[in-house]
């Protein structure tokens, strides 16, 4: 009997390039409906979802919670974040975010031959070492990343700046276009437009973690060992670049964000959208991992 569950449509990956262009909408100038709930008009005030984690050296605990307080938009957008991630998988990166978003559908209006490809980059050791120096730095009195080549203001100025002196003027000092530089360079000229939120991102990088800690039990872009033929097709169009092809192709949970951009290429249907259920036949090629046996056609756990 054949399988459906890969030829199955689902919608929210089908639908991708809509839900991006919502969530842009939803965020960015001049609607920014989101923000009007709060009468902000950006990330940088109570949605601001990057500074409300770090500590500053010489900060008490009741300054620590204040600033908690303050950014109490982005304190429950982070946490909203990472616990839909930990079950659903990054559907806020790949889906939702107005800043990956924008970056990626921006990457789409270039020229193929002029997007810069950065797979060979490892992109986990580079997000997580920038995760770090944006934790300890401010720790140890050393000055702080928090907006410093931030995404999260640049590119709502880059959508208002033609509705705002404010932004406008932005990009023209030294720190708007060192942030210009990295949007263009990081997004819309990087193969996929994601190289900012793969590397730079400290939301990306916590969300991250979570989707590898729920990885076993919530739902993923996965891979049938039973269908895949290594052709790597998948490869080319991963915008996180997290797949590794060698024999099958391999789904680094650390990276992947569940576009479906890989399952809708694969010529075999062998990427899947689901729950850690593997097909009967991949299940007994991978006896040690799964604790499957088979005998007399049934699949025994051991």
């Amino acid at each position: 009997m054949q399988d459906t569950t890969s030829t199955k449509k689902i919608f929210f990956l089908s639908k991708r390039t809509w839900i991006l262009i919502l969530g842009i909408l939803l965020f960015m100038p001049p609607l920014s409906f989101l923000f009007q709930l709060t009468q902000d008009s950006s990330f940088c005030g109570s949605w601001c979802p990057r500074m409300f984690f770090t500590w500053r050296q010489g900060t008490s605990g009741g300054m620590f919670l204040m600033g908690m307080l303050r950014s109490f938009m982005g304190v429950a957008l982070v946490l909203g974040i990472l616990a839909s991630t930990f079950f659903l998988g990054r559907l806020w990166c790949s889906h939702l975010c107005p800043v990956g978003g924008a970056t990626e559908l921006g990457s789409r209006l270039v020229p193929k031959k002029l997007r810069i490809p950065l797979d060979a980059v490892p992109a986990p050791a580079v997000r997580y070492g920038y995760l770090s120096a944006y934790l300890l730095l401010p720790a140890l009195g050393l000055g702080s990343l928090c907006c410093s080549y931030c995404n999260f203001a640049t590119v709502p100025r880059l959508f208002g700046a033609a509705f705002s002196q404010a932004d406008m003027a932005f990009f023209f000092r030294s720190a708007g276009l060192v942030n210009l530089g990295l949007l263009v360079g990081l997004g819309f000229l990087t193969k996929g437009g994601r190289g900012y939120c793969n590397l730079l991102c400290p939301i990306g990088a916590l969300d991250s973690l979570a989707n590898r800690l729920g990885e076993k039990f919530g739902r993923r872009m996965r891979v049938d060992g039973g269908r895949c033929n290594g052709c790597g097709q998948c490869k080319e169009v991963c915008p996180v670049w997290a797949i590794e092809v060698g024999e099958k192709a391999r789904i680094n949970q650390f990276s992947c964000v569940p576009c479906g951009m890989c399952k809708t290429v694969c010529p075999q249907q062998a990427l899947q959208y689901g729950l850690n259920k593997k097909t009967v036949a991949e299940s007994v090629r991978d006896v040690p991992s799964y604790g499957l046996a088979r005998q007399d056609g049934k699949d025994l756990a051991l």
